[in-house]
Protein backbone atom coordinates (compact mmCIF):
# COMPACT_ATOMS: atom_id res chain seq x y z
CA UNK A 1 0.00 0.00 0.00
CA UNK A 2 1.44 3.41 -0.97
CA UNK A 3 0.41 7.00 -0.27
CA UNK A 4 2.42 10.16 -0.89
CA UNK A 5 5.71 8.25 -1.29
CA UNK A 6 4.86 6.04 1.71
CA UNK A 7 4.94 2.25 1.66
CA UNK A 8 3.27 -0.18 4.06
CA UNK A 9 5.13 -3.49 4.31
CA UNK A 10 2.94 -6.30 5.67
CA UNK A 11 4.67 -9.34 7.17
CA UNK A 12 3.33 -12.81 6.33
CA UNK A 13 1.68 -13.32 9.73
CA UNK A 14 0.32 -9.78 10.12
CA UNK A 15 -2.56 -7.79 8.68
CA UNK A 16 -3.05 -4.08 8.07
CA UNK A 17 -6.67 -3.40 9.03
CA UNK A 18 -8.34 -0.31 7.55
CA UNK A 19 -11.56 1.12 8.99
CA UNK A 20 -12.52 4.26 7.11
CA UNK A 21 -9.78 6.82 7.63
CA UNK A 22 -8.24 4.78 10.46
CA UNK A 23 -6.06 1.68 10.53
CA UNK A 24 -4.20 -0.71 12.83
CA UNK A 25 -1.99 -3.79 12.74
CA UNK A 26 -3.21 -7.21 13.85
CA UNK A 27 -0.74 -10.07 14.16
CA UNK A 28 -0.85 -13.82 14.58
CA UNK A 29 2.80 -13.97 15.61
CA UNK A 30 4.71 -11.92 18.19
CA UNK A 31 7.50 -11.04 15.78
CA UNK A 32 5.27 -10.08 12.84
CA UNK A 33 3.87 -6.62 12.17
CA UNK A 34 3.54 -3.94 9.51
CA UNK A 35 6.20 -1.36 8.72
CA UNK A 36 5.87 2.15 7.31
CA UNK A 37 8.54 3.25 4.82
CA UNK A 38 8.81 6.89 3.79
CA UNK A 39 11.33 9.13 2.04
CA UNK A 40 12.47 12.08 4.16
CA UNK A 41 13.44 15.57 2.96
CA UNK A 42 17.01 14.39 2.34
CA UNK A 43 15.79 11.66 0.03
CA UNK A 44 16.66 8.90 2.49
CA UNK A 45 14.28 6.00 3.05
CA UNK A 46 13.41 5.53 6.71
CA UNK A 47 11.05 3.04 8.29
CA UNK A 48 9.23 2.34 11.52
CA UNK A 49 7.37 -0.79 12.71
CA UNK A 50 3.77 -0.38 13.82
CA UNK A 51 2.74 -1.59 17.30
CA UNK A 52 0.67 -4.75 17.49
CA UNK A 53 -0.79 -3.89 20.90
CA UNK A 54 -3.46 -1.47 19.66
CA UNK A 55 -7.06 -2.45 20.30
CA UNK A 56 -8.44 0.45 18.27
CA UNK A 57 -7.36 1.91 14.92
CA UNK A 58 -5.79 5.37 14.62
CA UNK A 59 -5.80 7.87 11.71
CA UNK A 60 -3.93 6.57 8.63
CA UNK A 61 -2.45 10.04 8.17
CA UNK A 62 -0.80 9.70 11.58
CA UNK A 63 0.43 6.19 10.80
CA UNK A 64 2.19 7.46 7.67
CA UNK A 65 4.28 9.75 9.87
CA UNK A 66 5.41 6.95 12.18
CA UNK A 67 9.04 6.85 11.02
CA UNK A 68 9.40 10.61 11.44
CA UNK A 69 10.77 12.11 14.68
CA UNK A 70 8.93 14.85 16.52
CA UNK A 71 9.83 18.29 15.20
CA UNK A 72 9.52 20.42 18.35
CA UNK A 73 12.66 22.57 18.34
CA UNK A 74 13.67 21.84 21.95
CA UNK A 75 13.70 18.05 21.68
CA UNK A 76 17.26 17.69 20.40
CA UNK A 77 18.52 19.69 23.36
CA UNK A 78 16.10 18.38 25.99
CA UNK A 79 18.93 17.70 28.45
CA UNK A 80 19.62 21.44 28.61
CA UNK A 81 16.22 21.92 30.28
CA UNK A 82 16.72 19.47 33.16
CA UNK A 83 17.30 22.37 35.57
CA UNK A 84 14.42 24.52 34.27
CA UNK A 85 12.01 25.60 37.00
CA UNK A 86 8.47 24.58 36.02
CA UNK A 87 6.79 25.29 39.38
CA UNK A 88 3.78 27.58 38.96
CA UNK A 89 1.33 26.22 41.57
CA UNK A 90 3.26 26.37 44.85
CA UNK A 91 0.65 28.74 46.30
CA UNK A 92 -2.40 26.61 45.47
CA UNK A 93 -2.41 24.61 48.71
CA UNK A 94 -1.98 27.84 50.69
CA UNK A 95 -4.99 29.31 48.93
CA UNK A 96 -6.93 26.12 49.59
CA UNK A 97 -6.14 26.31 53.29
CA UNK A 98 -7.37 29.90 53.39
CA UNK A 99 -10.58 29.13 51.51
CA UNK A 100 -13.52 28.88 53.89
CA UNK A 101 -15.32 26.49 51.55
CA UNK A 102 -12.68 23.85 52.12
CA UNK A 103 -13.92 22.97 55.58
CA UNK A 104 -15.76 19.99 54.08
CA UNK A 105 -13.46 17.71 52.03
CA UNK A 106 -16.47 16.53 50.01
CA UNK A 107 -17.42 20.05 49.03
CA UNK A 108 -17.49 20.48 45.25
CA UNK A 109 -15.61 23.75 45.70
CA UNK A 110 -12.55 22.04 47.23
CA UNK A 111 -9.25 22.37 45.40
CA UNK A 112 -6.89 21.06 44.25
CA UNK A 113 -8.34 17.67 43.29
CA UNK A 114 -5.66 15.33 41.95
CA UNK A 115 -5.64 11.64 41.02
CA UNK A 116 -2.04 10.59 40.33
CA UNK A 117 -1.63 7.01 39.07
CA UNK A 118 1.55 4.97 38.77
CA UNK A 119 1.00 4.26 35.07
CA UNK A 120 -1.38 5.34 32.33
CA UNK A 121 -3.27 2.03 32.23
CA UNK A 122 -4.09 2.36 35.94
CA UNK A 123 -6.60 5.06 35.00
CA UNK A 124 -8.69 2.28 33.44
CA UNK A 125 -9.09 0.43 36.75
CA UNK A 126 -12.67 0.80 37.94
CA UNK A 127 -11.78 1.99 41.45
CA UNK A 128 -9.61 4.78 39.99
CA UNK A 129 -12.24 5.71 37.41
CA UNK A 130 -14.86 5.88 40.17
CA UNK A 131 -12.68 8.24 42.22
CA UNK A 132 -12.13 10.60 39.28
CA UNK A 133 -15.87 10.67 38.62
CA UNK A 134 -16.66 11.18 42.32
CA UNK A 135 -14.28 14.13 42.60
CA UNK A 136 -15.76 15.72 39.48
CA UNK A 137 -19.15 15.99 41.18
CA UNK A 138 -21.04 14.66 38.16
CA UNK A 139 -21.88 11.22 36.80
CA UNK A 140 -20.50 11.95 33.32
CA UNK A 141 -17.73 14.53 33.64
CA UNK A 142 -16.51 16.52 30.66
CA UNK A 143 -12.93 15.38 30.16
CA UNK A 144 -10.15 17.32 28.50
CA UNK A 145 -7.36 15.01 27.38
CA UNK A 146 -3.87 16.54 27.07
CA UNK A 147 -1.46 14.11 25.43
CA UNK A 148 1.63 16.32 25.19
CA UNK A 149 3.87 13.86 27.05
CA UNK A 150 3.03 11.17 24.49
CA UNK A 151 3.45 13.65 21.63
CA UNK A 152 -0.31 13.70 21.01
CA UNK A 153 -0.31 10.15 19.63
CA UNK A 154 -3.81 8.84 19.00
CA UNK A 155 -3.01 5.34 20.27
CA UNK A 156 -2.19 6.76 23.70
CA UNK A 157 -5.40 8.80 23.63
CA UNK A 158 -7.32 5.57 22.99
CA UNK A 159 -5.67 3.86 25.97
CA UNK A 160 -6.05 6.75 28.41
CA UNK A 161 -9.69 7.52 27.67
CA UNK A 162 -11.14 4.07 26.95
CA UNK A 163 -13.14 3.59 30.15
CA UNK A 164 -14.47 7.13 30.11
CA UNK A 165 -15.53 6.85 26.47
CA UNK A 166 -17.33 3.59 27.26
CA UNK A 167 -19.17 5.41 30.05
CA UNK A 168 -20.38 8.04 27.61
CA UNK A 169 -18.30 10.95 28.86
CA UNK A 170 -17.78 13.83 26.45
CA UNK A 171 -14.07 14.08 25.74
CA UNK A 172 -12.06 16.74 23.92
CA UNK A 173 -8.40 16.58 22.91
CA UNK A 174 -5.99 19.46 23.32
CA UNK A 175 -2.95 18.87 21.11
CA UNK A 176 -0.08 21.29 21.74
CA UNK A 177 3.00 19.10 21.20
CA UNK A 178 3.59 20.67 17.79
CA UNK A 179 3.01 24.27 16.70
CA UNK A 180 0.81 23.33 13.76
CA UNK A 181 -1.77 21.59 15.99
CA UNK A 182 -1.96 24.19 18.75
CA UNK A 183 -5.18 26.24 18.97
CA UNK A 184 -5.31 29.95 19.74
CA UNK A 185 -4.92 30.98 23.39
CA UNK A 186 -8.58 31.99 23.60
CA UNK A 187 -9.64 28.52 22.48
CA UNK A 188 -7.26 26.83 24.93
CA UNK A 189 -8.57 28.91 27.80
CA UNK A 190 -12.17 28.09 26.97
CA UNK A 191 -11.37 24.37 26.87
CA UNK A 192 -9.18 24.25 29.98
CA UNK A 193 -10.76 26.79 32.31
CA UNK A 194 -14.39 27.08 31.19
CA UNK A 195 -15.31 23.68 29.71
CA UNK A 196 -13.33 20.91 31.43
CA UNK A 197 -14.49 19.18 34.60
CA UNK A 198 -11.55 16.74 34.46
CA UNK A 199 -8.13 17.36 32.93
CA UNK A 200 -6.40 14.10 32.02
CA UNK A 201 -2.70 14.15 31.12
CA UNK A 202 -1.02 11.25 29.37
CA UNK A 203 2.12 9.38 30.30
CA UNK A 204 5.27 9.74 28.24
CA UNK A 205 8.07 12.30 28.24
CA UNK A 206 7.40 14.57 31.23
CA UNK A 207 10.19 17.02 30.48
CA UNK A 208 8.91 17.56 26.94
CA UNK A 209 5.38 18.14 28.25
CA UNK A 210 6.40 20.57 30.99
CA UNK A 211 8.56 22.56 28.61
CA UNK A 212 5.87 22.74 25.96
CA UNK A 213 3.20 23.76 28.49
CA UNK A 214 5.50 26.51 29.74
CA UNK A 215 6.17 27.70 26.19
CA UNK A 216 2.47 28.02 25.29
CA UNK A 217 1.08 29.09 28.69
CA UNK A 218 -0.92 25.90 29.26
CA UNK A 219 0.62 25.42 32.71
CA UNK A 220 -0.97 28.63 33.98
CA UNK A 221 -4.33 27.71 32.46
CA UNK A 222 -4.29 24.37 34.27
CA UNK A 223 -3.52 26.17 37.51
CA UNK A 224 -6.49 28.48 36.92
CA UNK A 225 -8.70 25.46 36.25
CA UNK A 226 -7.54 23.75 39.44
CA UNK A 227 -8.63 26.75 41.51
CA UNK A 228 -12.16 26.23 40.16
CA UNK A 229 -12.16 22.62 41.39
CA UNK A 230 -11.39 20.91 38.09
CA UNK A 231 -10.00 17.41 38.70
CA UNK A 232 -6.39 16.93 37.58
CA UNK A 233 -5.42 13.35 36.78
CA UNK A 234 -3.03 11.16 34.87
CA UNK A 235 -0.64 8.25 35.09
CA UNK A 236 3.17 8.13 34.95
CA UNK A 237 4.18 11.51 33.47
CA UNK A 238 0.54 12.52 33.92
CA UNK A 239 0.95 11.86 37.65
CA UNK A 240 4.39 13.32 38.29
CA UNK A 241 3.62 16.61 36.56
CA UNK A 242 1.41 17.77 39.45
CA UNK A 243 4.23 17.54 42.06
CA UNK A 244 7.04 19.98 42.80
CA UNK A 245 9.57 17.50 41.39
CA UNK A 246 9.75 13.99 40.01
CA UNK A 247 12.11 11.22 39.06
CA UNK A 248 11.93 10.85 35.28
CA UNK A 249 13.20 8.81 32.36
CA UNK A 250 12.64 11.71 29.95
CA UNK A 251 16.19 11.39 28.61
CA UNK A 252 15.71 7.74 27.67
CA UNK A 253 16.69 7.37 23.98
CA UNK A 254 13.34 5.92 22.94
CA UNK A 255 11.18 8.29 25.01
CA UNK A 256 10.25 10.09 21.82
CA UNK A 257 7.23 10.51 19.56
CA UNK A 258 7.81 7.44 17.42
CA UNK A 259 9.72 5.21 19.82
CA UNK A 260 9.15 2.16 17.64
CA UNK A 261 11.38 3.71 14.96
CA UNK A 262 14.10 4.48 17.55
CA UNK A 263 14.00 0.93 18.90
CA UNK A 264 14.35 -0.30 15.34
CA UNK A 265 17.46 1.84 14.75
CA UNK A 266 19.41 1.55 18.02
CA UNK A 267 21.17 -1.43 19.57
CA UNK A 268 20.17 -2.87 22.96
CA UNK A 269 23.28 -1.27 24.48
CA UNK A 270 22.35 2.15 23.10
CA UNK A 271 18.77 1.84 24.28
CA UNK A 272 19.99 1.02 27.81
CA UNK A 273 22.48 3.91 27.94
CA UNK A 274 20.59 6.48 30.00
CA UNK A 275 20.05 7.65 33.59
CA UNK A 276 17.07 8.75 35.62
CA UNK A 277 17.06 12.41 36.52
CA UNK A 278 15.18 14.67 38.91
CA UNK A 279 13.32 17.61 37.40
CA UNK A 280 10.92 20.18 38.77
CA UNK A 281 7.23 20.05 37.88
CA UNK A 282 4.11 22.20 38.34
CA UNK A 283 4.21 22.20 42.14
CA UNK A 284 0.63 21.53 43.24
CA UNK A 285 2.05 19.06 45.80
CA UNK A 286 5.31 19.90 47.55
CA UNK A 287 6.99 16.53 47.18
CA UNK A 288 8.93 14.46 44.68
CA UNK A 289 6.85 11.92 42.75
CA UNK A 290 8.32 8.55 41.80
CA UNK A 291 5.95 6.83 39.35
CA UNK A 292 6.56 3.16 38.49
CA UNK A 293 8.27 2.90 41.90
CA UNK A 294 8.17 -0.91 41.90
CA UNK A 295 9.57 -1.30 38.39
CA UNK A 296 12.99 -1.49 36.72
CA UNK A 297 13.90 0.81 33.85
CA UNK A 298 15.23 -0.28 30.46
CA UNK A 299 18.66 0.82 31.77
CA UNK A 300 18.51 -2.08 34.25
CA UNK A 301 18.21 0.21 37.28
CA UNK A 302 15.39 -0.21 39.80
CA UNK A 303 13.32 2.95 40.27
CA UNK A 304 13.47 2.55 44.04
CA UNK A 305 17.26 2.31 43.96
CA UNK A 306 17.64 5.59 42.09
CA UNK A 307 14.95 7.29 44.18
CA UNK A 308 16.91 6.46 47.33
CA UNK A 309 20.00 8.04 45.74
CA UNK A 310 18.06 11.23 45.00
CA UNK A 311 16.65 11.37 48.54
CA UNK A 312 20.13 10.96 50.02
CA UNK A 313 21.30 13.91 47.94
CA UNK A 314 18.22 15.94 48.99
CA UNK A 315 17.30 14.65 52.47
CA UNK A 316 14.74 17.40 53.11
CA UNK A 317 12.67 16.44 50.05
CA UNK A 318 9.64 14.27 50.84
CA UNK A 319 8.74 11.71 48.20
CA UNK A 320 5.61 9.88 47.12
Amino acid sequence: MTSNNSVIRIDNLAAFVIVGKNAMTVTGNKGSTCHVYIRNESGETICGPLPTTWTEPIPIEEIMQFPMPATASHLEALEEHVDTNFVIAADVLTKAAEDEGNCNNNDDSAFPKIVAAGRTETLQMQAIVDKVVELSGTDLPKILYIGTASFDRSDRYNVCTQKFREMGCEIKRLDVSEKDTMPMMEVMKEMVVEWAEVIMCSGGNTLHALLRWKEVGLDLLMKEASLKGVVLCGGSAGAGCWFSSLQTDSLRPDNTKNKEHVKNELSEEELADWDYTKISALGFVDAMCVPHFDKKGTNGVERVEDAERILQESPTTPAI
